[in-house]
């Protein structure tokens, strides 16, 4: 959802063996531990009225929260809003959908993902709540009160709460907040994904998505939006009384550099200067390491937030710490912002010569789009790209539709399957390689081969493959993308 669905100091990455303590009600031994895959119905099924019956069955949600919407770039924006925060002391709950290695990862507090005894607590929790109230609640619903619960009863509190819609808006599980919480709301990018459930127009996809705004309050919107989606958006707002923003664009002043890939040394941050609550005579000029054009646009909207939001009367009357945010904290919060997954630089250390191993999840048009631009912005010498893709099934896109953008005629691929059953999420199943291939032949790829098996040993596989003509033609670009559960299989794969 989304599906495909930081720090002060150095950015959290993921870590098998965090546990805090005092974070949260205490969890059972670890002989009677509960699973810590979300138990509910194993579909996709939008509509608010079972969730809100089970929220009435779990401690009220009181901590404030930002709300984000959109088809691709509401996890860059989270992670550099959670980032800021916390670089100016705050205590964070971060949630985003879909996980990347386990269900329990799709929930940040401080930055770190919970254990697997606080998780598991959790979700027995609010699946005991959902039996006593009857309710057939989904796997996602279920995943979701338990992000919510955890917000609410960790100790120390949280600050503030920074929430990803999974599929949509107005019908998402997450939308059930209540409105006297919520600082302010986000709208990023908004592309033709999920169209057999969220409409089959911008406008409708829009609708759905900027239907999360609150009345009264602020709704912030990515710069370069479709004329469409802002219209929408701006109605929307308009109608709700809230108060309408469009980020003002982001301006690189120095792109990334420095990328090698024998010895491997993965780009050094852009130089980035963006306008604050879009007044262009006020900016702010930061460092950033997410790569990739399209994160000047995430750039903006995660700032135009926090600073709307640190002179906003109602989001101060909210969380009065707010105030306390200054440029200072915002520019040490993007330095530090990592993404795991989003245009991700990992190494295979398989031999002599690490394979640099470009990684991720790209799985519609326009995430599509995005990746092959930063491909082509990345100084290396010219010559086929080598990508690794698996796709996730779904009615409402052809492989055509995610490969046209990424494949240059001449581009080597390597067909995979991903790892299934998806921890959470049992109805998700890759792409028949046959049908990939079928996409890839069409659009004139150079050498295709279909690897046996699946998961990181396929994967593992394919890298050896995409190894294999270095000594003929040099080192090249491998590149990992199509599913973020096969990016997932590269941490795995990685140990990283």
């Amino acid at each position: 959802m989304g599906h495909d669905a930081t720090s002060a100091g150095p950015s959290s990455g993921w870590n098998h063996g965090y546990s805090q303590p005092n974070r949260s009600p205490a969890a059972p031994p670890p002989h009677v531990l509960p699973p810590t895959v979300p138990r509910g119905v194993g579909k996709i099924d939008l509509g608010l009225d079972r969730m809100r019956d089970l929220m009435r069955g779990l401690p009220p949600m009181t901590t404030p929260a930002v709300h984000l919407a959109g088809t691709n770039g509401k996890g860059s924006v989270s992670v550099m809003m959670e980032s800021c925060f916390r670089a100016a002391g705050f205590r964070t709950a971060r949630y985003n959908s879909p996980h990347l290695l386990e269900a329990r990862d799709a929930i940040r507090i401080d930055g770190m993902p919970p254990s697997r005894e606080e998780y598991a607590n959790a979700l027995a929790h609010v699946e005991r709540v959902a039996k006593d109230r009857n309710l057939d609640a989904t796997m996602f619903e279920v995943a979701t009160a338990a992000f919510f619960y955890m917000a609410s009863t960790v100790q120390p509190p949280v600050d503030i709460m920074i929430v990803e819609c999974g599929m949509g808006g107005a019908r998402d599980a997450t939308n059930v907040m209540p409105d006297e919480i919520i600082l302010a709301s986000g709208l990023t990018s908004v592309g033709l994904d999920h169209t057999d459930r969220l409409g089959t127009t911008i406008g409708e996809i829009a609708r759905e998505k900027a239907s999360i705004v609150v009345p009264g309050a602020v709704l912030v919107t990515s710069p370069n939006l479709h004329p469409e989606a802002a219209g929408v958006a701006r109605a929307i707002a308009d109608e709700r009384r809230a108060h309408y923003i469009l980020a003002a664009p982001s301006r690189m002043l120095a792109p990334q550099g420095g990328l090698s890939l024998v010895p491997f040394r993965e780009p050094a941050p852009a130089t980035v200067r963006t306008p604050l609550a879009g007044v262009t005579s006020r900016h702010l000029d930061t460092a950033l390491a997410l790569g990739g054009a399209h994160q000047l646009d995430n750039l903006s909207l995660a700032l135009t937030l926090l600073d709307v939001m640190r002179h906003d009367t109602r989001a101060l009357g909210i969380q009065p710490k707010l105030k306390q945010l200054t440029e200072a904290h915002l520019a040490a919060g993007i330095a530090n912002a990592r993404w795991e997954g989003r245009c991700s630089w990992l190494a295979w250390r398989n031999s002599d010569t690490p394979v640099p191993i470009l990684a991720d999840g790209a799985h519609n048009a326009d995430s599509a789009t995005t990746l092959r631009a930063y491909i082509d912005s990345l100084d290396l010498p010219h010559r086929p790209r080598t990508f690794i893709v698996s796709l996730s099934a779904n009615p409402a896109k052809t492989p055509q539709s995610v490969l046209a953008p990424l494949l240059r005629p001449g581009d080597r691929v390597a067909l995979v399957e991903f790892t299934t059953p998806v921890e959470g999420m049992p109805w998700i199943r890759p792409v028949e390689k046959a049908a990939m291939r079928a996409a890839a032949e069409a659009l004139q790829a150079g050498e295709i081969v279909d690897m046996p098996g699946a998961g990181p040993h396929a994967l593992a596989g394919a890298l050896r493959w995409a190894q294999s003509d270095w000594n003929a033609r040099g080192p090249g670009l491998t590149i990992v993308c199509g599913s973020l559960y096969l990016v997932a299989d590269a941490y795995r794969l990685l140990g990283a």
